[in-house]
């Protein structure tokens, strides 16, 4: 009988690595953290306003009429929302009231698991890499890439579906049988070759993940086509584990689909509402169209996508039946072929682009010189670019793992320690709970999630109102949509009246405000006004 440690021999890691894999992720752990704690903002709006914000309706059903465009059309899956509402309700039970403590334990958890998807693809990557060097850089690389702590932390669905993207790559992989010795592998081997013998537990586990993966991100859809078909024909998988996996992830698509129906409130199969509304009904290109060629050309402008664009074309046409190349290949198809594309897109690919370059480092490299790092030990080029692309990889991530949340965030945190039952205001019509704040009349992007128990807000059409409504009301706030006050006579009672109480950019940034640069970028003040300036 096998002894139960070989049962799955992926998992039997040798000291040296395994030493340097926790040695690696602690150190990125501490990103993780810093990340999910204090860059506490979003890249783009839908990863707010289509988790948290249909999480919070759930919770207080009369912000129905807040919500983004998308819960009437029911275009969005429900899935992240109700975990999210789980966390919300768990933390609430336990006494935890304030959005921000809640926003960060969600992106903690998030953060967590994403960490955890990370290192079981290293270890499974590792399995083609013979040499202890090519595992322990594997690991550091994986562990320190600038964009991954702050894709995990993030409340949107390329990150949770890039977990599971992960994660199902790896159960498949890693709860596989056979021989306890890696396969033999040379200086051109790729991963996820060679004979492969899945085990049920891990198709089916994998199969889980996959369904999750595709509730995340509709978008997601081809890559589990590509997945089951490069099963198919390149790893010769036996039709009885296909045909489990099939009927699993059809389980758990079902599942997603009874979730999206209790969502709404009636039947709805929102993935198809998503793909008529983006496609058919056009609303997607409404947003802005880009040329074909945009995803070979926007990843050269982020850090280190000089280095991955190629090593992605190389891997591509080297191993063209390799996993990593088919899932790559359809993925960039699906999102090529579309006429709305955003960089974002791309996140959920990033850790398969990462894999490609490190399986294109020659073996030879970690075996010249005295250093086992495979740039410092060859021609000085290498040592010079991998200095250069080191600084910038370290830079972009401590900057994106520390990046002060944006004033849509910030002024958050302002009203909630501030007023966090009541908060009163007066504006020109700017708002903090619209998206964008400076949008007058807008009645989706509300931010309720992060709203206090009670506003109320007071409208007027010129400054001498706010003035007026000021010696009425002392002690009111005014929302101003701008840095400061303008120096204009008409202003003139207000800035005697109001002392600044926030600034979205204060004196540091406004001393290198160098071209106006924050006459480009949003900006709000909020100020207290009495009697005097003093009050």
């Amino acid at each position: 009988m096998t002894p139960p440690t070989n049962r799955y021999p992926a998992l039997q890691l040798d000291p040296g690595f395994r030493r340097h894999l926790v040695r690696a992720f602690s150190v990125a752990a501490v990103f993780y953290v810093l990340a999910a704690t204090v860059s506490t903002s979003f890249f783009h709006p839908d990863q707010h306003f289509q988790t948290l914000e249909f999480a919070d309706f759930k919770l207080d059903p009369s912000n129905e009429a807040t919500l983004a465009w998308e819960y009437r059309a029911a275009i969005r899956p429900w899935l992240q929302p109700y975990i999210y509402m789980g966390v919300i309700k768990g933390a609430q039970a336990l006494g935890v009231r304030s959005p921000f403590t809640i926003d960060r334990l969600i992106r903690l958890a998030s953060g967590a698991l994403g960490l955890l998807a990370v290192v079981a693809f290293v270890i499974v990557l590792a399995w083609w890499l013979p040499l202890a060097a090519q595992k322990k850089w594997l690991a550091w690389i994986f562990a320190l890439f600038w964009l991954f702590p702050t894709l995990h932390t993030r409340t949107s669905g390329e990150n949770m579906s890039a977990t599971f993207m992960l994660l199902a790559i790896s159960s498949l992989f890693l709860l596989r049988r056979g021989d306890a010795t890696p396969p033999p592998v040379g200086s051109s081997a790729a991963p996820f070759t060679g004979p492969l013998r899945f085990s049920l537990e891990g198709v089916m586990a994998s199969a889980v993940c996959l369904g999750l993966m595709f509730h995340f991100r509709y978008q997601m859809g081809p890559v589990m086509v590509a997945l089951v078909a490069w099963m198919l024909i390149m790893a010769r998988t036996p039709v009885r584990l296909l045909l489990a996996y099939g009927l699993t992830t059809l389980v758990v698509v079902a599942a997603g689909v009874g979730l999206d129906t209790l969502g709404y409130g009636s039947f709805q199969v929102a993935a198809w509402n998503y793909l008529h509304a983006n496609l058919v009904e056009g609303v997607a290109a409404s947003y802005g169209v880009e040329p074909w060629y945009y995803y070979l050309k926007a990843p050269l402008e982020a850090p280190l996508g000089i280095l991955l664009v190629p090593a992605v074309l190389v891997f591509g046409v080297r191993y063209p039946g390799n996993l990593l190349t088919w899932l790559m290949a359809v993925f960039l198809l699906e999102h090529t072929a579309v006429a709305h594309k955003e960089f974002r897109f791309l996140y959920p690919i990033a850790h398969l682009a990462l894999a490609m370059g490190v399986f294109l480092v020659p073996r030879r490299w970690y075996q010249a010189g005295d250093s086992d790092n495979p740039f410092l030990g060859h021609a000085v080029w290498a040592r010079w670019a991998f200095w250069f692309f080191a600084v910038v990889n370290v830079g972009a991530l401590v900057y994106h793992s520390l990046r002060p949340p944006h004033p849509e965030v910030s002024v958050h945190k302002f009203i909630s320690s501030t007023e966090p039952d009541h908060f009163e205001f007066v504006s020109l019509g700017g708002s903090p709970f619209v998206w964008p704040p400076g949008c007058d009349g807008c009645t989706d992007h509300r931010m309720e999630f992060y709203a206090p128990e009670r506003f109320t807000h007071h409208v007027v059409a010129a400054p001498a109102e706010v003035d007026a409504f000021a010696v009425s009301n002392p002690g009111i706030y005014f929302y101003h949509i701008g840095i400061a006050l303008p120096d204009t006579p008409e202003w003139a009672g207000l800035r005697a009246r109001c002392r600044m109480a926030y600034q979205s950019y204060g004196p540091v940034f406004q001393a290198a405000n160098f071209t106006d640069w924050l006459g480009r970028m949003f900006a709000v003040s909020i100020y207290r006004c009495g009697d005097s300036a003093d009050r």
